[in-house]
Order: structure tokens, then sequence, then C-alpha cells
């Protein structure tokens, strides 16, 4: 009998090899009916290429299964096959993310077909906001530091040549105000492609590139954060800086206003004697104090006997205070009309008394 593993020639009754010593089996015939099924399959079972053996134990096909997955391999992230491609514009729409994703893959396609780039309004009206919103953090530093950089340069300038420190003047403000709308999508569009080469350079499968992409690029609410921040702190006081000597303005004006009222009765009154006598009374104190309607802004009324005029001491607040004027005017019948004139309370009169 011959040996099936080392093809020694022993006994027919010996048990074992005596070259090997592994143990001899006789050879057994299949069952008549397995017989032909076996005779005509063997051609095609023989033309079959012979399975890669296994090298070491837990290798598969020269590769250990417990060896991390290769990204070369089918099936493995590979990045030039078929399901595992990656193009252009679904890596730019993963780092650009689900805002305006339709607008920056259009500015981006003009871009990188050598075309204009566009203009971007966000980056032009609020543009340190834009560039936080799009994680440019880098760009949103320098911008915001920029100007106090640039500011102290065109002083100095400014002091040296005031004619070239005023043409810088006006570039840099050109670009400062302009510059952002204009070059802000080209921008963009370099800091996504910075974002793609580092993300496909460390590999892995479609998913894995995407999964990195997303995270890396999109938009950040740390812009809006601000602006909420601002909008929170800054905008009320901006308000209250407006509003509150707007506000200011009015109440001297109404003060000022109740004056004038109060010292046109006293004047009525004046007039309405110099048409009984002929002349001005010579005591206006008794008239203010039959006033019907005195006024706790006005402080005294003087008048001038030859001329009639009287003179108002206002006082609206502590610290806004000054005199009108009201001068008369006397027709051929000694109708009495007056007019009202001031030089320090301009600001609040009505218009009828700033001429």
């Amino acid at each position: 009998m011959k040996c099936h593993a080392c093809g020694h020639d022993n006994a027919d009754s010996a048990l074992f090899c005596t070259a090997c010593r592994r143990p001899l089996v006789a050879p057994t015939k299949a069952p008549t009916r397995l017989e032909p099924l076996l005779a005509t399959a063997a051609p095609s079972v023989a033309a079959m290429p012979p399975s890669p053996s296994p090298s070491a134990p837990g290798d598969l096909g020269g590769r250990n299964r417990f060896a991390p997955p290769e990204t070369g391999a089918p099936g493995r992230g590979r990045m030039d096959g078929d399901s595992q491609v990656i193009t252009d514009e679904e890596v730019r729409a993963a780092v650009i993310g689900p805002s305006s994703t339709m607008y920056y893959l259009g500015a981006f396609d003009r871009i990188a077909r050598g075309e204009g780039s566009g203009w971007n309004w966000p980056a032009f009206f609020v543009t340190w906001y834009w560039l936080l919103y799009r994680k440019m953090w880098v760009p949103a530093l320098v911008y915001f530091f920029a100007p106090a950089i640039v500011n102290i340069f065109l002083l100095a300038v400014i002091g040296a040549s005031p004619v070239a420190g005023g043409l810088m003047l006006l570039v840099w403000l050109a670009a400062w105000l302009i510059g952002p709308g204009m070059l802000a999508n080209g921008w963009y569009y370099r800091h996504c492609l910075a974002r793609i080469r580092d993300v496909r350079a460390r590999g892995g499968s479609k998913e894995q590139v995407m999964a990195r992409l997303e995270a890396a690029g999109g938009t950040s609410p740390v812009g809006v954060i601000v602006a909420a921040v601002v909008g929170v702190l800054v905008l009320p006081g901006m308000l209250a800086a407006i509003a509150l000597p707007a506000y200011q303005t009015y109440t001297v004006k109404a003060k000022v206003a109740d004056a004038i009222v109060a010292s046109g009765e006293v004047a009525e009154a004046v007039g309405r004697q110099y048409e009984a006598t002929g002349q001005f009374p010579a005591d206006v104190e008794r008239i203010v104090q039959q006033s019907a309607r005195p006024s706790k802004y006005v402080k005294s009324i003087e008048m001038d006997g030859t001329s009639g005029t009287l003179t108002v001491q206002v006082e609206a607040t502590p610290t806004i205070s000054g005199t009108i004027l009201l001068s008369p005017s006397v027709d051929s019948s000694r109708h009495v009309t007056w007019a009202c004139s001031t030089t320090d309370l301009l600001k609040y009169v009505p218009k009828r008394c700033r001429g």
C-alpha cells in the first residue's frame, strides 16, 4: 500500500507507513450511483484554478483576517472603484455644508474654469460674521485686527505727507468696503480646497472621507452667537445713544413752548392796555402775577418802557436756559402784534421764533 503522504510503498496489511509513521488509509470506491456524476464533473473540477492555500494560520489568501482593512482592497474604501469614487462636486458639497450649497457650487465651478467668482452679498455687508460662519478662523482674526494696524500706519503717512496719506486712505477704504464682496468666493474656494486636500490625504473609505469633510467644513454657529451677543449688548446702547438725546431735545422743546405760551398771554394783556390807553404799562410785574396761565419755566419777564419789548427769561433745565424777546408792532389803530426772537434758544423754539 502506497502512503498518500510521502509515497512510500508498504505492505498491504500495514497500518502505519514505515517511512513517515503516518496512518495508512485504504482507498474506498465511491457508490455506484455517484460514479457517473463524478466522471462527468471531473473535467470541470480539474479546469478550476486552485484556491489559494493559507500560508499561515489565520491568513486568508495571503492576508491576515485579523489585520485592519486595507484602503486599496476591493470594497474597502478604494477611491477608484465604481461604488467608491468621490466626485469633485460631492466633496465640495460636503465641505460647504447644507447652507447655500448650490450657490457656492456654481461659484466654485466658475472659479475652476477660470471665470469670475461673482459677488457675495453676505461677505459685503457682514464680512467678519460671514468669515466666522464659514469657519475661516484665521481670515476672521486678520480682518478683526487689520484696521487698527493699518490706521496706525496711515496716521504716520498722513503726518509725513497729507496728500499721499489721503490717497492711501481712500484706497484702503475702497478695499475694506468693496473688496470682501468681490473676493469672498475666491477666499472660500481656496479654504475648501485646503480642507479637501487635508482630508483626502488621510485616506479611508468613501463614507469616512465624506464624514470628515462634513466635520471639517460646513458652517459654525459662532458668527450667529457673536451677532446675537452684540445685538443684545451693543444694540440697546446704540439705540439709547440715539434715542436719549432726541428725547431730551423733545422735552426741552416742550418746556420752552410752555414758557412762550405763558409769556404770550402777558404780551396780549400788555397790548390790550396799550390799545386802551395808548401807553405801555409801567408795572409789567403786576400783569404777570395776574396771568391766568403762569409757567414754572418762566423765571422773569421785563419790559422796555420805551419800545415795549418784553424780555422773557426761560430756564428749561438747570443746564439749558436763555432769553426770548417779544417785540411789539403797533399799527395806525393802535393794534399791537408781537414778534418772537431769540439767540441762545434757537434749537428749542418754534419756527416762528427763529426769524
